[in-house]
C-alpha cells in the first residue's frame, strides 16, 4: 500500500511536469521529482537494509548460542525466518545427558524494513526480543509462576488477566521483592520452587534484560524466558538461568509439597 502510494505520487508528478510544457526547466524537474524520488529510494533501501540487519542479529545470536550450548547441541537450525523474526531449533548431541527437551529460540525484532517503525525507533529506541523456551525432561511443574520486572509496565498490562488469577510471592529479599513482580497459582508451591538461592541469584543477574519469566504447564514449551536484546543481554547468563530452571523443575516436580 505504501509503495503503491509512492508510485502514484511520482506518476502524478511526471504528469504535472509534462502538463506545464516547455515552460518547465531542468531545475523545475529536479525539484518536482526530488521528494518522491528520495522517499522511494529510502523505501527500497529499508526493505533491503532492514531485513539484512535483522537477519544479522539472528545469525550473530545463533552463533553465540551454539557456542554456549555446545555441550547440548550439535547445531541450531533456522526456521520460519521473516523480515522481523525467526525460530531456532536444535540438533541435540546424542552423547550428552540433557535435562530438557522441546527447546527453541524465538526472535521478535523491530520492523526495520518499514519507514514508520524506523522513525518511531529513533525516539523510543529499538525493541528487539529473544525468547528461550523448553520443557523439563522429567516432569512439569503443577503451578504457574510468573516473574516480571516492575518497570515492564507493558508486559504487566498485557498479561493482567493471567496475573489477576495468581497470588503474590514474597521471598523476604529486599532486592528481589522490590525489583520483580512475582506470582504463582499457589503461594506455598511458588515459594518452595523459588527458594533456591543459586537460581534466584542467576535470575537477578539478568534483571536488566529480562522481560518475563514464565513457567506454565498449559503452554508448550512450559518454561519461557523473554529478554530484551540490549547492551545488558548476556547469553551465557541466560543459558545458566534456563538450565537452572529446568533442573529445578526436574528436582521438585515430584515433591510432595508440589503435588498438593
Amino acid at each position: 500500500m505504501i509503495l503503491d502510494d509512492l508510485l502514484l505520487g511520482i506518476f502524478l508528478s511526471f504528469g504535472q511536469f509534462f502538463l506545464q510544457g516547455e515552460s518547465a526547466g531542468l531545475l523545475d524537474t529536479i525539484i518536482v521529482l526530488l521528494g518522491p524520488g528520495l522517499v522511494l529510494f529510502f523505501t527500497f533501501y529499508l526493505l533491503w537494509a532492514g531485513r539484512r540487519k535483522n537477519h544479522k542479529i539472528i545469525n550473530v545470536s545463533k552463533d553465540a548460542l551454539l557456542e554456549i550450548f555446545s555441550n547440548e547441541f550439535d547445531d541450531l537450525v533456522t526456521d520460519q525466518l521473516s523480515s522481523n523474526g525467526g525460530l531456532l531449533f536444535p540438533k541435540y548431541k546424542r552423547t550428552s545427558s540433557i535435562p530438557f527437551k522441546d527447546f527453541r529460540v524465538v526472535f521478535a525484532l523491530e520492523e526495520r524494513h518499514l519507514m514508520l517503525s524506523v522513525i518511531i525507533s529513533w525516539f523510543s529506541g529499538a525493541n528487539d526480543y529473544i525468547a528461550v523456551q523448553g520443557n523439563a525432561k522429567k516432569g512439569k511443574l503443577p503451578t504457574k509462576i510468573q516473574i516480571i520486572p516492575n518497570h515492564e509496565e507493558g508486559q504487566i498490562k498485557k498479561h493482567q488477566d493471567l496475573l489477576f488469577e495468581l497470588k503474590d510471592i514474597k521471598l523476604n529479599s529486599e532486592l528481589l521483592d522490590q525489583f520483580f513482580l512475582m506470582k504463582a497459582t499457589s503461594v506455598k508451591m511458588g515459594s518452595f520452587f523459588l527458594k533456591d538461592k543459586p537460581l534466584l541469584k542467576q535470575i537477578y543477574s539478568i534483571r536488566n534484560s529480562l522481560v518475563r519469566l514464565s513457567i506454565d504447564s498449559t503452554e508448550d514449551p512450559a518454561i519461557r524466558l523473554y529478554c530484551r536484546i540490549n547492551k545488558d543481554l548476556d547469553l551465557k547468563k541466560l543459558h545458566r538461568v534456563f538450565i537452572s530452571l529446568v533442573e529445578r523443575v526436574n528436582q521438585v516436580a515430584d515433591k510432595k509439597v508440589m503435588r498438593k
